[in-house]
């Protein structure tokens, strides 16, 4: 574990890091001090931390002997920066007024105010939080997936190691390790949007994931997609947002896309040489030569068998290549948690063309390509 304590009191900053490896399993816990906000933001911009215990009372750089009530930095920084998300967070101050104003302003980003004072109550609230650590660790990475199935296809990567099947606050986990990388793969409680949102907000919040990612099987787009694509969506959004005028709806469509630096590692992985690479020893030879591409995805609430319903949807938009029931909503609540930052997206291989023909003889199929793309792809997005 990771923590960086932030407080200009040198000997108050040693009582409170004793505190914090007092609760820390041994040699599992690094503690940084930064003595200034200055320091801190450039420490914080360098490297991910699981807890930062923030003084309030800071001078703003190195040298100074003035010191100014950081809440407005610290409550700016925590709203508006994508990497504040992945940490948990305390406040502190000696000066029960500052405390007192601040309470409100931290509140509102869950994040608690404690004074600090000759009493134990500090330590326990802090004590309480770094074991919270060990309990709940941050991960790299959180897998979601729609069907059992869908999770099932990660038996078929050699590169990944799954563990044990737990519940952790409701959600339906399966640890998982590749290499040094750790994190959960879950399965929803049930298909859709709504629950989609409601999984990878909740997943996102417990985990604190550097990743958050979608896999399994989808329906393609006759003209824009083939049976055995593996579908990697720039860009996804519900298509049945919008409003009914007259009989038809008139969409709006509130387009989520991956961030530009994931696009651009994903554009690199999408070579005929890898999706060749990623088939090899599957069981659809006739699939052996179908591409990895990069087109928009949307999402609804409907399975749709019906080649007149997929029409009408992909008309809302030039090159939709494939549709499903989460990806929009998974999009939409990573994009919420990193603050438009951090590294989200999905992959998923279109088993049918959502149409009368529609069946499951490419499902197994799917679900393993996939997941060998995801594995693939973390290792390149989290080294």
């Amino acid at each position: 574990m990771k923590v960086l304590v932030v407080e200009d009191d040198a000997a108050k900053a040693a009582i409170i890091k004793d505190v914090i490896l007092a609760n820390c399993e041994t040699g599992h816990c690094d503690v940084k001090v930064s003595s200034n906000l200055n320091e801190a933001f450039v420490t914080l911009g360098g490297s991910r931390f699981d807890l930062v215990v923030a003084d309030l009372m800071l001078p703003q750089m190195g040298g100074s002997e003035h010191t100014q009530d950081a809440t407005p930095q610290w409550c700016e920084y925590i709203e508006n920066h994508p990497g504040a998300r992945l940490s948990s967070w305390i406040v502190m101050t000696s000066f029960s007024e500052v405390a007192s104003d601040a309470r409100r302003n931290f509140a509102q980003l869950g994040v608690a105010v404690i004074e600090y004072d000759e009493t134990s109550a500090w330590r326990r609230i802090l004590t309480t939080k770094v074991r919270e650590q060990f309990v709940n660790p941050s991960l790299d990475f959180v897998i979601m997936c729609a069907l059992e199935k869908e999770r099932g296809g990660y038996v078929h990567s050699t590169d990944i190691k799954l563990g044990v099947k737990t519940s952790t606050s409701g959600l339906d986990c399966q640890r998982a390790t590749i290499g040094a990388l750790n994190g959960q793969i879950i399965v929803m409680p049930e298909p859709g949007l709504v629950s989609a949102a409601i999984a990878t907000v909740k997943a996102s919040a417990v985990f604190k994931p550097r990743a958050v990612l979608m896999t399994g099987i989808c329906g393609g787009v006759f003209g824009e997609s083939e049976l055995g694509d593996l579908i990697v969506p720039d860009i996804s959004w519900n298509y049945q947002s919008g409003k009914f005028l007259n009989g038809i709806l008139k969409p709006e469509l509130m387009q989520t896309p991956i961030p530009p630096l994931t696009k651009i590692a994903l554009q690199q992985l999408a070579t005929d040489e890898i999706s060749t690479e990623l088939r090899a020893g599957l069981f659809q030879n006739d699939l052996r030569n179908r591409k990895i591409v990069m087109p928009p995805m949307v999402s609804g609430s409907q399975v749709v068998a019906d080649k007149n319903a997929v029409a009408e949807i992909s008309g809302q938009s030039r090159k939709v290549g494939a549709l499903d029931m989460e990806v929009a909503a998974v999009y939409n609540a990573a994009h919420d948690f990193f603050n438009g930052g951090g590294i989200f997206f999905a992959a998923k291989t279109v088993v049918d063309l959502a149409d009368e023909a529609k069946d499951d003889r490419y499902h197994e199929y799917g679900c393993a390509l996939s997941a060998r793309f995801a594995v693939r792809a973390l290792g390149v997005l989290l080294k």
